[in-house]
This record gives structure tokens, C-alpha cells and sequence, in this order.
């Protein structure tokens, strides 16, 4: 029952648009697994808005919910109800969240399996009639070849037949290390943006930390330690997952740029001048 769900109403769906799009790009899988990820990441754009939005309101509150924290201290019952009373001002839903952040784990969870399947050539849920569309009836064959990567095959596939070092193995290293380079700078970049960082702070011992630099440390953490995961399972998965995650990252950018300009044109700012900064504080 789930099963025929799933696929009826996502894999299906997502399987033929990614065939399409590999018939019009020049029978390119690595141009159709971009231009999929670019178009999910637009239809995503509503959702991010309101996230944005959200999350916006929230950033105005702070210093009403600071105000509060100092005068309900001793009553932790009291101060939740005012805390609750500011959150329906800007009708903030603590389930919110998961409206934005469901529908891109679908999508994601989904575009997995069918890129999966489509380099393995597991076609299997092609519509007959896009099949007699795209080849009379006939077959249907995946070009898997993009640029120097056979996208059905990782690092360590290649690395097993030509060596570790070869240049050809080296090449697809170089995506699996983008795959993490790309989420570490687009990490950066939504922290400038959303000003989770100062360019001044003073080094706390961790007895001392207040809650919200405890916060930022484990969003620092959490940063360069998302890259190194994201590196692990590149290198073993098939280069065209690696595609995929290096569009997504730097979709977001995209994303940014479309629903706040200024800030987007902020975080960029702060990510060039990061290391002058750091070298500044220095001194």
C-alpha cells in the first residue's frame, strides 16, 4: 500500500521528469540531475519564505524574551506563559518547522532513489507513453558520462580498479571534496546571513557560557563536522549523488539572493572578508 504510494505519487513522477530532461539536454545525465535540482529547489522557495519570515518575527522578539527572562527568573511557570503569550503575537507554531522541513526531506529521499536506480538502469516506471515518445517503443538507454565522471560510479569504485592515486580516481576525490567544500561554505554563509556570528567575541571558558554561546558553539561544531559526513558518504556513493549535493548547496544561495537581496548581498560580504577579519582580531 505505502509502496504503491510512493511510487505513484513521487518516484514515478520524479523518475520520468528526470528522463525528460535527460532526452532535451543532449542525452545528459549530469545536465538533467541539475536542472531537476534546480527546479525542486525553486518549488521549495514558498516554504523557505515563510521559514524565512518566521524566523525573522522570532529575531524581533529576543529582546522582549530577554526582558522577560530577567523578570520572571524565579518562576519558570510564569515566564513560559508570557514567553507563549509573544509566540502567538507573531503566530509562531512550534510544529512550523516541519511543514518546511518534511517536503524537502521527501524530495530528497526521493531524487536519492531515482538517481540511484537511473545510473544502476533500473528504469523500471517509465510511462509507456514517454516510451514510445523517447524511443519508439524501444529501450530506454541512460548516458551516464558527464564531464571526466561516470556518475554511476564513486571514488572508491574507481580507486579499486585504477588506484588510489590515479588521476582518474583523483578526479572523482575532487567531487566527493566539493561535496563537503560546498557544504561547509554554504554553511558559513547562512550563519553571516542570519547573523549568528559577531565579528568581536571574547573566548569563554565553558563553565561560563550563557545558553546562546553555548548555542553558537554547537552550530560551529556542527558546521565543519557536516562536511566531513557529507565527504565520508560521497566517496563511496555514485558521483551523480555528488552532482546533486554540490547544486543543492549552492541553490541556496540562489534561494537567499531571491528572498532577501540585502542580506544575501551581506553574507557574501562577510564570507570574502572572513579570513581578513580573523587575521585582524588577531592582532
Amino acid at each position: 500500500m505505502f509502496s504503491a504510494i510512493w511510487n505513484n505519487i513521487f518516484y514515478f513522477p520524479v523518475l520520468n521528469l528526470l528522463v525528460i530532461f535527460h532526452n532535451i539536454l543532449f542525452d545528459n545525465l549530469g545536465l538533467a540531475i541539475i536542472a531537476v535540482a534546480i527546479i525542486f529547489r525553486f518549488l521549495l522557495l514558498p516554504l523557505m519564505k515563510n521559514q524565512t519570515e518566521m524566523t525573522k518575527k522570532m529575531a524581533s522578539l529576543k529582546p522582549q524574551i530577554d526582558a522577560l527572562q530577567k523578570k520572571y527568573k524565579n518562576n519558570p511557570e510564569k515566564l513560559s506563559q508570557e514567553q507563549i503569550k509573544l509566540y502567538k503575537k507573531v503566530g509562531y507554531n512550534p510544529l512550523g518547522c516541519l511543514v518546511t522541513f518534511i517536503p524537502q526531506l521527501l524530495v530528497l529521499s526521493v531524487l536519492i532513489q531515482v538517481i540511484r536506480n537511473v545510473t544502476n538502469n533500473d528504469l523500471d516506471g517509465i510511462y509507456p507513453f514517454l516510451q514510445n515518445w523517447l524511443s519508439d517503443g524501444g529501450s530506454l538507454s541512460i548516458n551516464t558520462k558527464f564531464l571526466f565522471w561516470d556518475l554511476t560510479k564513486s571514488y572508491n569504485d574507481v580507486s579499486a580498479e585504477v588506484g588510489k592515486f590515479a588521476v582518474e580516481s583523483l578526479l572523482y576525490l575532487f567531487l566527493a571534496v566539493l561535496v563537503g567544500f560546498s557544504q561547509y561554505l554554504m554553511s558559513k554563509f547562512t550563519q553571516n546571513i542570519q547573523g549568528t556570528e559577531k565579528k568581536e567575541e571574547k573566548k569563554k571558558k565553558e563553565a561560563d557560557m550563557s545558553a546562546d554561546e553555548m548555542q553558537k558553539q554547537m552550530s560551529k561544531s556542527f558546521m565543519y563536522i557536516l562536511p566531513f559526513t557529507t565527504v565520508f558518504i560521497a566517496v563511496s556513493a555514485p558521483a551523480a549523488l555528488s552532482l546533486y549535493w554540490v547544486i543543492q548547496s549552492f541553490m541556496l544561495v540562489i534561494q537567499y539572493m531571491v528572498l532577501d537581496w540585502d542580506k544575501t548581498k551581506k553574507g557574501v560580504q562577510n564570507l570574502l572578508t572572513m579570513n581578513r577579519d580573523k587575521k585582524d582580531l588577531k592582532k
